[in-house]
């Protein structure tokens, strides 16, 4: 029953492993062509922007923020309440204040990429932490660990 529980605890840590990455991997696709090419991805988005500097200044931020994301995804147990913060406020707050900044705020529908994205990883991971809550309150009310 031990082997049981803790393996299911390691696939929901892994499971949730991968979706951070993954969420890096997401956060890169607008880091590099906001550095490199921001009018290209700008008009992509069709998002009007006269000085440049803004949107790789934007590109930057989400790079350091991105780079907070890295210690769960390398050490779960050691750095857990990273896997938190992850979610809330960081994933929480993107996916809300862009969702928000067009719905009421007429910003272009351009910017909910970004509100989806932040969403879609901050509600997965988010799930993945309740599951192994849960497996490990499971675990220790069986007197399975301590």
């Amino acid at each position: 029953m031990k082997n049981s529980i803790e393996d299911t605890v390691s696939t929901w840590i892994l499971r949730h492993t991968i979706l951070v990455w993954f969420g890096i991997f997401l956060n890169a696709l607008f880091v590099i062509p906001l550095l490199f090419f921001p009018r290209w991805f700008l008009n992509l988005f069709n998002i009007p922007l006269e000085e440049l500097i803004w949107a790789r200044a934007s590109a930057g931020l989400l790079m350091i923020i991105s780079v907070f994301y890295v210690p769960a995804a390398i050490d779960f147990v050691r750095y857990r309440a990273n896997a938190c913060i992850a979610v809330f406020p960081s994933r929480t707050f993107g996916a809300t204040f862009f969702f928000l900044a067009v719905v009421l705020f007429g910003q272009p529908p351009g910017f909910l990429s970004i509100s989806f994205v932040d969403a879609l990883i901050g509600s997965t991971t988010l799930y993945c932490l309740i599951r192994i809550r849960k497996l490990e309150q499971q675990s220790r009310e069986s007197g399975l660990i301590k």
